[in-house]
């Protein structure tokens, strides 16, 4: 019983820390993920976007795209705060607020 128990509790805290930092619905809780501010470009008439292409406050592409809900399907310019993938909110903004992107 002692043993099981033993080598029980690594395992399960091993399984506990790889589901915790691998999906983005805890990125909010990960104590190593700082809070950014994105910008991204999105698809008009929709309110849903996925795996868009965002880029950071100098306008250089991040490595990684993020899935989130909108509420305004006419505008094309966000703002986005999030931490990791967690999007925490959007603001939907002018072109003339974008960044210029680098290539």
């Amino acid at each position: 019983m002692n043993k099981k128990f033993i080598l029980g509790i690594p395992i399960i805290l091993v399984l506990l820390l790889i589901f915790l930092f691998t999906f983005d619905k805890f990125d909010r809780f990960n104590p190593f993920l700082k809070n950014e501010t994105s910008y991204a470009i999105v698809k008009p008439n929709t309110q849903y976007y996925q795996n868009v292409t965002i880029y950071s406050e100098q306008g250089e592409k991040r490595n990684y795209k993020l899935s989130f809900g909108g509420y305004d399907p006419s505008k094309q310019y966000v703002k986005l705060n999030h931490k990791g993938t967690y999007v925490k909110n959007i603001e939907y903004i002018s072109k003339q607020n974008f960044p210029s992107l680098s290539r």
